[in-house]
């Protein structure tokens, strides 16, 4: 795919260095594979400044805090007055599976939640924003993390465990939840998960051929039968990772709908 290959290219964009790189959100005893670390970008002047949690993406088993996404997004909203904590989290063969990784996700947000006073954060204007896998961990931390977060947004993230093709795909659904069961696949996806009271925003490429937009327009669907709040951004004809490519007018926009969530609260 042309929007994955981008992620091994030169950045399309200026990142800014984070005010604070490497802090550990965690502690670290008795633990094994990737570090529980943060970089920290805040906004110039003052603050209460919202902020947002950034969950990077790679299919469970790679990515970092540091991704060409994450960076170009962290520093458009850093740039827009909003605080940024990039988090990076247990993955498979390198510490942990799905229940590391949530529980990784909801040990930085009660971190952030912590830092409100030192950093001028803003507590009741705090978002969980996640690419592709991070923004299915973004949803399925939901019911731990509702109470410190104002609301979710999910970047072309997997919905469905069980509807992804044979081969490596369910292989990878087999290590990420330690069973072939497909039952537990489909119970422990966000689209049968547990409902999420908070503002659930959906960003998503109607050429997505790696997740399928149908799961996306799926998930808006039952939140929307439910009467829980949902709004499903679509971008026409863009495929999975499109934000790996700053020069696109998609990636464009989708920071600035990502932003309008941050200062609206919905």
């Amino acid at each position: 795919m042309r929007s994955l290959a981008t992620l091994a290219t030169p950045p399309t964009f200026e990142a800014d260095a984070p005010t604070a790189s490497g802090l550990a959100y965690t502690g670290t005893a008795g633990r094994r594979g990737v570090p529980p670390l943060a970089d920290v970008y805040l906004p110039d002047g003052p603050g209460p400044h919202p902020s947002v949690v950034v969950v990077h993406g790679g299919g469970f088993t790679v990515g970092s805090r540091r991704m060409k996404p994450v960076r170009y997004l962290a520093t458009e909203l850093r740039r827009a007055g909003v605080a940024v904590a990039a988090i990076d989290y247990r993955l498979v063969f390198r510490g942990g599976r799905l229940d590391e990784a949530l529980d990784d996700v909801d040990a930085a947000v009660r971190w952030w939640a912590r830092q409100a006073d030192a950093l001028d954060l803003d507590p009741a204007a705090v978002q969980v924003c996640g690419f592709s896998a991070g923004g299915t961990l973004t949803l399925l931390s939901a019911p731990r993390t509702a109470p410190l977060v104002a609301g979710y947004v999910s970047i072309f993230g997997l919905y469905d465990f069980a509807a992804l093709g044979g081969g490596a795909s369910q292989l990878l659904t087999r290590l990420v939840h330690r069973t072939g069961d497909r039952a537990v696949w489909r119970a422990r996806s966000p689209l049968n998960a547990a409902p999420i009271e908070r503002p659930v925003v959906l960003l998503h490429g109607t050429r997505d051929t790696l997740v399928d937009i149908g799961q996306a327009r799926a998930l808006a669907a039952r939140r929307a039968e439910a009467g829980l709040p949902v709004r499903l951004l679509e971008y026409d004809g863009e495929e999975h990772a499109f934000l790996c490519d700053a020069r696109r007018p998609a990636a464009q926009q989708a920071v600035a709908d990502v932003l309008a969530v941050v200062r609206g609260g919905a």
